[in-house]
């Protein structure tokens, strides 16, 4: 939730220093040119405000795709998973023995 919430600040930030920078480009060149502008700040404003939010939720990029979150919870799956087996093959073999 907080990551949402934060990119959603980000977007919106965003969203206005583009508005900003196209309002100014308007003034200084012309109206087709402000709204280039304005929509490659926009349309890249999400792209930034995601790579901020990786960067401020984990301090680095190091997993911005999760791969390596991924990996452990597959991991930690097997693992309890080869608990269970184990668990219910000594169950069986104690019950066997009987």
């Amino acid at each position: 939730m907080k990551a949402l919430i934060l990119y959603i600040v980000f977007v919106l930030i965003g969203a206005l220093v583009a508005v900003g920078i196209g309002y100014w480009v308007e003034i200084q060149v012309s109206s087709t040119v402000s709204l280039i502008v304005f929509l490659a700040l926009f349309f890249a404003n999400f792209f930034v405000s995601w790579l901020a939010v990786i960067f401020v939720m984990d301090g680095s990029f190091k997993d911005a795709q999760g791969k390596q979150a991924q990996l452990d919870i597959e991991k930690s799956g097997r693992a309890a998973a080869n608990v269970r087996m184990q668990a219910a093959a000594e169950k069986r073999a104690a019950r066997d023995a009987i």
